[in-house]
Order: C-alpha cells, then sequence, then structure tokens
C-alpha cells in the first residue's frame, strides 16, 4: 500500500481489498477525509462502507474489499438505504 501527502490530504493506493478497508477504517478513526484509489472518500461515506462490512460473512467480506472504493460506497447506500 502506497501513501503520499497531496496538499493536507493522505492519499492510498490500496493494492488489496485488507488493505482498502484498512484505508477506509482510517477515515472513519480520523474523521477526515483521505483520497483513496483516486476518489475523495468522505467520513459519512467511509461509515457507511465500514458498517455495511462489518456485518458481512466473511468470504462475502472478501468480495466486498476486492470492489473499488467508489464501488463498495454505491453497494453501502443501497443497502442501508
Amino acid at each position: 500500500m502506497e501513501r503520499t501527502r497531496l496538499q493536507g490530504t493522505v492519499e492510498t493506493v490500496a493494492e488489496t481489498g485488507e488493505e482498502r478497508i484498512m484505508a477506509i477504517r482510517r477515515v472513519v478513526e480520523a474523521k477526515q477525509y483521505a483520497k483513496i484509489d483516486g476518489q475523495m472518500m468522505d467520513v459519512f461515506s467511509a461509515s457507511a462502507i465500514v458498517a455495511v462490512y462489518d456485518k458481512l460473512s466473511p468470504s462475502n467480506q472478501d468480495k466486498y474489499a476486492a470492489c473499488s472504493a467508489p464501488h463498495m460506497a454505491r453497494i453501502a447506500f443501497k443497502l442501508l438505504g
């Protein structure tokens, strides 16, 4: 996982689903947006993704984490909405 700082924003390029979930969890814990896989991730979207991820079975967690961050957000909002 590569992390660089861009004008006060942390950018994360996640190579695996586990790294992507860890980066999204950091957004929730720090309560600060970050750029993940080239897309800005806000705290509201990140918390929705984490809430859905935590409720999934382990096999579905792997499938969900393999998606891109924007796709994960779309799925989370469909499930929570």
